[in-house]
């Protein structure tokens, strides 16, 4: 895993402050599965987000368990979950995804949140998966594509869409995406997820947010914290002019904390038992 491109404490404030929650229907689609299959009801006894981040799914999963644990490479994102995402029920570590402090035969569900793609190739992270899973238990990996703001108006959704992917995503950022990115674009689509009864979920997920949060979630991208480090003058004015660029389009003069956008991000998920 990557885990150098999230180990500041600034970045990991940012992922804290602007990363989305999974929306509830995800959630519940997931809990329902876990029903079918271990024939339970909730809370469950216990679950691991691997890669958890600052904690945003973990926290989310964790009225439906006893006991959840939250781990991931970076000693700073581990400090911002316990901070901001803390529970009586959730516990949070540094780990490796392939060596997880978790003993054999004890976890009913494991869930990989906007993170699968960084434990590329995924042999030791699956034989690992299988190992803390009980007879039965469910494997969820889900992300989410670039929330866009969607307007009434067709001809400005196009310059949005043209504004974030052309000018943001690929002009400017798109040497400095991890190489992994695609397994993201494509929606897991490309992804071989060998356990049973897997089944692949896919929503739209609609929500609000000012524009002055919108800019601060494209700050969170690997990509523009790569630019950032590498070519610090030119991360500084990117952000400012996809900002007044957006403005441009939404035809208004109001503060950017003031404009408020109507999100939609395109949300996927495979899951499965062992």
């Amino acid at each position: 895993m990557s885990s150098a491109l999230f180990k500041g404490a600034k970045h990991a404030k940012l992922y804290s402050q602007f990363r989305p929650y999974p929306p509830r229907e995800l959630i519940e689609t997931i809990i329902t599965y876990m029903k079918e299959k271990i024939k339970l009801e909730p809370p469950f006894c216990k679950a691991i987000d691997i890669g958890c981040g600052s904690g945003q799914s973990t926290f989310v999963l964790s009225q439906h368990f006893k006991s959840l644990l939250g781990v991931d490479v970076s000693e700073a994102q581990i400090k911002c979950a316990q901070e901001i995402h803390a529970l009586p029920n959730i516990e949070y570590k540094v780990s490796e995804g392939d060596n997880l402090p978790v003993l054999s035969s004890s976890v009913q569900l494991v869930t990989l949140c906007q993170s699968i793609h960084w434990f590329v190739p995924l042999d030791n992270l699956y034989k690992e998966i299988r190992r803390i899973l009980i007879p039965g238990g469910v494997v969820a990996a889900y992300g989410y594509w670039i929330p866009l703001p969607k307007t009434d108006d067709n001809k400005k959704n196009s310059e949005i869409y043209k504004c974030v992917f052309d000018y943001c995503h690929e002009e400017k950022l798109g040497a400095y995406w991890d190489k992994e990115r695609y397994i993201v674009q494509n929606k897991y689509t490309d992804v071989n997820f060998p356990f049973l009864n897997q089944k692949r979920v896919e929503l739209v997920n609609e929500s609000e947010s000012s524009l002055a949060d919108y800019i601060g979630y494209l700050s969170t991208w690997s990509s523009y914290q790569k630019l950032s480090r590498e070519h610090p003058d030119q991360a500084s004015e990117l952000l400012p002019e996809i900002e007044e660029r957006l403005k441009e389009i939404l035809g208004s003069k109001d503060t950017s904390e003031k404009i408020q956008l109507k999100l939609h991000t395109d949300y996927f998920m495979l899951i499965g038992h062992q």
